[in-house]
């Protein structure tokens, strides 16, 4: 019998593109409150550079975080076959129909 694309693939490659637009969006939330508490904006002390230290490091953890999705959707699409046989395709459709 012939192969059928894999509904699976088509999922993880349809999650992969919304991922990297939210990416896009969120990758710069907290780029602008770390350059003001770097740039001594809003507050200076000693305290307020503990803080801006924090946030920086918050930020850049924040960062690795959604850089990772996209590690991880790539690592599952390497993993999973683009097509697959009818029968496997619609227990695919039925378990991802459930997400």
């Amino acid at each position: 019998m012939a192969e059928v694309p894999n509904p699976l693939y088509t999922y993880l490659t349809q999650l992969r593109q919304r991922v990297h637009e939210v990416q896009d969006k969120l990758g710069k939330k907290l780029d602008k409150p770390t350059n003001s508490m770097a740039g001594k904006k809003v507050w200076t002390s000693p305290t307020a550079d503990a803080w801006g230290g924090r946030l920086s490091d918050q930020r850049r953890a924040y960062n690795d975080a959604l850089a990772g999705l996209d590690d991880e959707l790539s690592g599952m699409l390497a993993r999973t076959p683009k097509t697959c046989s009818p029968a496997e395709a619609k227990m695919l459709r039925m378990d991802l129909q459930g997400r």
